[in-house]
């Protein structure tokens, strides 16, 4: 992909880069992902990004992998292709380290395949070395870095017959320590010079000690002298270390001997957990910025939704104060225009908007998922310019518009229809009248390449170049008249005023000064500004009028689907109850029949008479029609309500209070702003204007409702304590007739979101399971949709 290394550098990938690198883990994983690059090739892309959206599953939803350490063991596994070469133990341990990560790795991942079927790809090619690495860690002790006792029958011996030699030596020395006086020696304590037991002797009465003399301390007022006794016993000890250093060369060569045969197979694992690093630490990062899948298509289109910048986020939510980066909506491609000139006053968020949509196509071509909202497209590119900042170049002797000229030469040379070009200030740094000449022939030439083109100016002649020319549409970031200050939101269509005579009062320019620049811009600019702000004003009135419409009917449209629901979850209980009722009491009845014919029977079997038995009978029937009255008096028919138009009713089934807007058999009653038809037997007769019902009268009779939030916070309890919570909620949310809601568990360690995710994957009650998106709250929240009866 044709991406210059300024435009990498320009648009911060390298710091994107960077960020990923300090999560990865292992030297080999920091290496791959610092050689991530933005590609054209769309097999390499999603072979790049499947495994890391598999990932960010894992670590969101799954039980959390053990910590595992991969050293580069590469210099180690290569001394082994040369016969009798010795690893120290340090190295034959990071090896076992490596044959362990392999094997937890490959596991941890199996049982899970189905799920995760990329990573499995990936994993389902390590080559676990499981007899090896247990001959590795019965032989070594990672705690002390030494060869275990019991590595071999021979060095058992060995270290045992050391051990009992040196305390032989020990009490020889021990003794003839105890039959010095205190005027011969310095010490009462024993002390080891050459691996030998020493006695502390005064300088002056060391001919009284017999024995070798093996140092001296530093003021020469003492010498260390082997008793003559444990001379001969020493010599021997001597002799079972190098025995015993032997055998441990010896055990160290079998081990690098095995290593040897089975080098390429650890070398091919320390290429896949390296791999697997990687991606680990991608998907951690993705999920920090709160990234998602990018769509790619092949129309040339740019549909960007809740775009952010990922190292201005992340740097704005490490301030005291928390901001967000506001985010970025852009449409760009043949739906609308190929190029996009933005405008508009300076730090308004025009370059931040280059950058970021730079950024983002840069990520989505090196196989990253991208910070903005799920369903984003970028269009499938060649390339990736950019002409963005103070361009001057001291070393290579060019000026600031020199240096400028330069990129756009290269751009002019190199662009084609499936390449984006990222302008800041074009035509800039020169004559305004030469430098907006410049700007018009390069964009109008671009455009018509079909480069994806996006320009930043305060040229007022490109605005008009826009808004006249086919394929380039004005843009701007929206601004505050009054305040002067930036909202930065992207705004299609509409141009923006740089504001710079009224920026230049609020910051203290004196009038007058002020007033003659006007003056001297002329009357027509003046009247263009003022054309230009005063679009922008009645665009953001419109902007908020059409918001709030989309909110209203967005309130309406759920009012009436939750009406619905209720409405339909009512009924259903409703029936339900009707049917458990009869059936209850038809298996009463029987119950009490049966009951009653064994009785007669027993009658009969007495010997009693006819007249008694039909007594017995009447009785029988007598039950059945008393029971059948009772099942009609408690089913659910209600008198009928006499109402007219006009008149106040009450609903309780579904707990809402309206007004009468036609009669007949079945009535129309206005509920807000829906209409409902009922029964007249649903409904009970209001004395007064409608009015929320009293909470005293809801909750006496009809405790059972329940108000159900959309939401519910579970931050600062126990998982115990939020389990409970929880399955209450769900309770309350099917009663309700809601199948969907937020359970605010907080980000934290994740811990408590991963047992929530976990309890709800267990419930049968819950449908589907999800992260909240970055305006739901992100990796705080967790979005459930429940079952359906």
């Amino acid at each position: 992909m044709n991406v210059g290394a300024d435009t990498a550098l320009t648009l911060e990938f390298n710091k994107v880069v960077d960020s990923i690198v300090q999560r990865a883990g292992s030297s080999l994983g920091k290496e791959i992902v610092s050689d991530l690059r933005p590609v054209d090739n769309t097999v390499q892309i999603e072979r790049r990004l499947r495994p890391i959206l598999e990932t960010m599953d894992l670590i969101a939803f799954d039980d959390p992998l053990t910590a595992f350490h991969i050293p580069d063991v590469r210099s180690a596994l290569r001394s082994t292709s040369t016969p009798g070469t010795l690893l120290d133990i340090r190295e034959l341990l990071d090896v076992n380290e490596v044959l362990l990560a392999t094997e937890r790795v490959r596991s941890y991942v199996a049982k899970r395949k189905a799920k995760y079927p990329r990573l499995h790809d990936l994993t389902g090619q390590l080559s676990p070395q499981p007899d090896l690495s247990e001959e590795l860690s019965r032989i070594l002790d990672p705690a002390t870095e030494t060869v275990r006792d019991n590595a071999s029958p021979e060095l058992r011996k060995l270290r045992r017959r050391i051990e009992q030699a040196r305390d032989a030596i020990r009490e020889q020395a021990e003794g003839v320590l105890r039959r010095l006086p205190d005027t011969v020696i310095q010490d009462r304590l024993l002390t080891i010079r050459d691996g030998r037991y020493v006695i502390p002797v005064r300088e002056s009465q060391k001919n009284r000690v017999e024995g070798v003399v093996h140092d001296q301390s530093a003021t020469g007022q003492t010498v260390f002298i082997e008793p003559m006794a444990s001379v001969e016993s020493s010599n021997a000890l001597r002799q079972l270390e190098l025995a015993e250093r032997q055998e441990v060369l010896r055990i160290l060569r079998q081990l690098v001997e095995a290593i040897a045969k089975v080098r390429d197979d650890i070398t091919a694992n320390l290429t896949l957990l390296g791999r697997f690093d990687a991606i680990y630490a991608q998907a951690g990062y993705a999920r920090d910025i709160d990234a998602s899948e990018p769509l790619f298509n092949d129309d040339g289109l740019f549909r960007l939704n809740g775009a952010r910048h990922p190292i201005l986020d992340q740097r704005m939510r490490q301030t005291e104060d928390q901001e967000a980066v506001v985010p970025l909506d852009l449409r760009l491609g043949t739906e609308a225009f190929w190029t996009l000139i933005l405008t508009g006053p300076n730090a308004g968020g025009k370059t931040v908007a280059l950058k970021t949509v730079g950024l983002l196509a840069m990520m989505a071509h090196a196989g990253l998922p991208i910070p903005a909202q799920p369903r984003s497209e970028v269009p499938r590119l060649s390339g990736i310019f950019a002409d963005i900042g103070d361009a001057q170049s001291i070393e290579n002797d060019l000026s600031t518009f020199s240096s400028h000229v330069a990129n756009l030469s290269r751009i002019a040379r190199e662009a084609d229809g499936r390449s984006l070009v990222l302008l800041d200030e074009i035509g800039s740094s020169t004559d305004p009248d030469q430098g907006s000449a410049l700007a018009v022939a390069l964009l109008a030439e671009l455009t018509g390449r079909g480069a994806r083109t996006i320009a930043t100016t305060h040229h007022g002649a490109l605005k008009a170049f826009a808004h006249e020319t086919e394929g380039i549409g004005n843009g701007s970031m929206a601004f505050d008249a009054e305040t002067l200050q930036p909202s930065f939101v992207l705004r299609l269509q509409v141009p923006g005023s740089s504001y710079a005579f009224e920026i230049a009062r609020r910051f203290g320019l004196p009038d007058a000064i002020v007033d003659e620049a006007e003056k001297l811009a002329g009357e027509d600019i003046g009247k263009v500004e003022a054309l230009i702000q005063k679009l922008d004003n009645t665009h953001r009135v419109y902007q908020e009028q059409i918001n709030a419409v989309k909110v209203e009917r967005r309130e309406i449209a759920e009012t009436r689907a939750d009406f619905e629901d209720r409405l339909e979850q009512v009924s259903r209980r409703e029936r339900d109850l009707r049917k458990n009722a009869e059936e209850e009491a038809r298996r009463i009845l029987s119950d009490a029949n049966a009951l009653i014919e064994r009785t007669v029977e027993d009658i009969r079997n007495s010997g009693a008479q006819k007249k008694t038995i039909r007594e017995a009978h009447a009785a029988v029937g007598a039950a059945r029609k008393q029971l059948d009255e009772r099942l009609r008096e408690d089913s659910p028919q209600r008198p009928i309500v006499h109402a007219s138009t006009g008149d106040v009713v009450f609903i309780p089934r579904l707990n809402q209070t309206g007004t009468v807007i036609t009669e007949g058999p079945r009535l129309m009653v206005e509920v807000g702003a829906l209409k409902v038809e009922v029964s007249p037997r649903e409904i009970e007769l209001m004395q007064k204007p409608a009015e929320p019902k009293p909470e005293g009268r809801e909750a006496v009779t009809r405790s059972e409702k329940t108000e159900v939030g959309l939401d519910i916070d579970l931050r600062g309890l126990t998982f115990d304590e939020a389990a409970d919570v929880v399955d209450r909620y769900i309770d309350d949310l099917q009663l309700a007739g809601m199948e969907r809601a937020a359970i605010i568990h907080g980000k934290g360690t994740g811990a408590l979101r991963k047992k929530i995710g976990d309890y709800l994957r267990n419930d049968p009650r819950v449908r589907s399971q999800r992260l909240g998106h970055h305006n739901e709250g992100g990796s705080g929240v967790t979005v459930v949709e429940l079952e359906v009866d």
